[in-house]
């Protein structure tokens, strides 16, 4: 199995976070231009809040609608399959070895 761990990989992926991202720091900027700066003209920031905020919303219902990721989660109840995929399938429990155990090797004195 390959994996591909490149940020890029998946290009659609890549460009809806960057999108959502964008937003959040958009909304970041906002919030932060609006307590250091005092007398503010016009609505600006609230312009640049609510685009950062639509920005970040289309990202995310985006990605939910593309990769539909309510759709693929794991079920705790039931377990994996026993290989996990290295090709063996029955586990072989180990043997008991032959060689003596430590308080049998050694006289016990009272």
């Amino acid at each position: 199995m390959n994996y591909n761990f490149k940020v890029t990989s998946n290009p659609l992926a890549f460009g809806l976070a960057l999108l959502a991202g964008t937003g959040l720091i958009l909304m970041i900027l906002a919030l932060m231009a609006g307590v250091l700066v005092v007398e503010t003209t016009g609505n600006l920031l609230l312009f640049v809040f609510l685009g950062g905020l639509v920005l970040l919303i289309l990202g995310i219902v985006s990605w939910a609608v593309v990769f539909k990721p309510y759709a693929h989660f794991d079920d705790i109840n039931q377990p994996l399959e026993d290989d996990h995929g290295h090709g063996h399938s029955a586990i072989v429990p180990h043997e008991e070895s032959a060689a003596p155990s430590a308080a049998s090797t050694h006289p016990s004195t009272h």
